[in-house]
């Protein structure tokens, strides 16, 4: 049997505490994690009621302004905004990317209030106002299949493209467009992969004719495996630099579990009392430096469809639940008034989202060390005050008298208990260190926010240490 000893980095080596950090308690902005708002989305429309939500969905939907998404970016604790919207919305004719004027809007001002950015692409949607969500040059090419949307969205017929070849070509090409355009971008976060489904999350679930509920199958299974592992493939191609983010309902499918244990995110859509055991253990299967994403709390709506009042839906708890099982994100509402809403009646909903979500880095104790080759290095005991892992590498710099070091650690060690970090101090170095953070969120890196109480409006990218404290 090994000595259980022989493993342990710093037995016999001696060490002084120099230093300890208190946690920050306010809301904090950092990548990979955060409170969302939807910019846009298929339901532009309000209700907070679950009487009054039904039949707003079956009105016209407003139109989004600049004015909306400048009051929602000023609230200072969203730090997301997120554009849901239909094929059509982003592609007209063949081999030309042409946004909608919200898809704009959207990305334009989570850039000028310096927010991250996600999206999904939908190629049918049940809440859409329009028939289907083709491109106008791509319905006659493409077999169209119908459905109806039941009592919720109204009786209108809708129809959704068949996944054929053809299709998926087309779908291809979009989203090497839509790539070339974002991906490189810095304040584009994450990317959902979609193509298949109702809102393209994965399951076909819908009334195949009025008042008939059934789960659609449009093709035999090892067809729908190649077909999702052909629009997994896609997606990767086309953002190679941005995280994907891959809904729940695809674990069902072998492409779909692969891509989770390949490291893509995951996005629950709900946590409403039918989130069933096994759909949670999907989510759990995620790699731990995958983040996770919940949509959407919707302010005002309880859901109490059992007679058992422990189990009904009370929305003013669900940030709490999302916390609970690890969220890195949260979305309150399906666009920006139902944000400003809640901002202004309930504020409360946040509560949770600002001191919980995501993960909350700060060493605790710090420790100089001896190297046994007389350097020196320092132990950072990390804790992580949040719910979730940092969704990516994490490097530590330490940096003094001009000369800087580093180490880096994957976001799956940092969980709920100290994890102990040997940060090499520079060669050259005096008394006085500074301490900075980089995550990598797919190829693209970012500065990190310490979750360190330095009694000051936001909490430090820098942190300072005396050697000889």
């Amino acid at each position: 049997m090994a000595d259980c000893c022989s493993n342990h980095r710093f037995l016999g080596r001696k060490s002084t505490q120099i230093a300890y950090f208190k946690a920050y308690k306010g809301h904090m902005r950092n990548p990979g994690m955060g409170i969302v708002s939807m910019a846009v989305s298929d339901h532009m429309v309000t209700g907070y009621t679950p009487e009054a939500r039904a039949a707003a969905d079956l009105k016209k939907p407003f139109e989004l302004t600049k004015e909306m998404l400048k009051e929602v970016t000023a609230l200072g604790y969203i730090d997301n905004l997120y554009i849901r919207v239909g094929w059509n919305d982003v592609q007209r004719e063949q081999g030309k990317l042409s946004l909608s004027p919200a898809f704009e809007m959207a990305v334009e001002a989570a850039e000028e209030a310096g927010l991250s950015w996600g999206f999904r692409i939908m190629q049918a949607s049940p809440s859409n106002p329009t028939k289907h969500e083709v491109p106008n040059f791509l319905a006659d090419r493409l077999p169209l299949h119908p459905y109806y949307n039941g009592q919720t969205f109204g009786p209108r017929p809708k129809m959704l493209p068949l996944y054929t070849d053809e299709y998926l070509n087309y779908w291809n090409e979009m989203l090497m467009l839509l790539g070339e355009r974002f991906d490189q971008s810095p304040s584009l976060e994450y990317g959902d992969m979609s193509g298949f489904g109702l809102w393209g999350e994965g399951h076909h679930g819908c009334n195949v004719s009025p008042g008939v509920w059934e789960v659609l199958d449009l093709d035999p299974p090892e067809r729908v495996e190649k077909i999702i592992g052909t629009l997994i493939e896609s997606h990767l191609a086309a953002f190679p630099s941005t995280p994907m983010v891959l809904n729940q309902t695809f674990v069902e499918y072998g492409a779909g579990r692969k891509a989770i244990a390949d490291g893509c995110w995951v996005r629950r859509d709900s946590y409403y009392y039918w989130f069933q055991a096994h759909e949670a253990e999907a989510g759990l299967f995620r790699r731990g430096d995958a983040a996770m994403i919940f949509e959407t709390v919707m302010p005002g709506i309880d859901i109490n469809d059992d007679d058992d009042a422990s189990f009904r839906h009370n929305y003013m708890e669900v940030p709490d639940k999302m916390c609970d099982y690890g969220a890195n994100y949260g979305i309150i509402g399906f666009n920006p008034l139902d944000t400003l809403y809640a901002d202004h009646v309930v504020p409360r909903l946040f509560s949770a989202f600002k001191k919980r979500v995501g993960y909350r880095l700060r060493p605790s104790v710090v420790w100089k060390i001896r190297n046994q080759d007389e350097r020196w290095s320092l132990v950072l005991g990390m804790v992580n005050d949040g719910c979730a892992n940092p969704p990516g590498d994490l490097t530590i710099f330490a940096e003094s008298n001009g000369c800087k070091s580093s180490t880096v650690v994957n976001g799956a060690h940092l969980a709920n208990r100290m994890y102990l970090v040997e940060l090499p101090l520079p060669d050259e170095h005096s008394d006085i260190v500074y301490l900075s953070m980089h995550l990598q969120l797919g190829k693209k890196t970012y500065p990190v926010r310490f979750a360190v109480d330095e009694r000051k409006s936001e909490a430090p990218y820098e942190l300072r240490v005396n050697l000889n404290h």
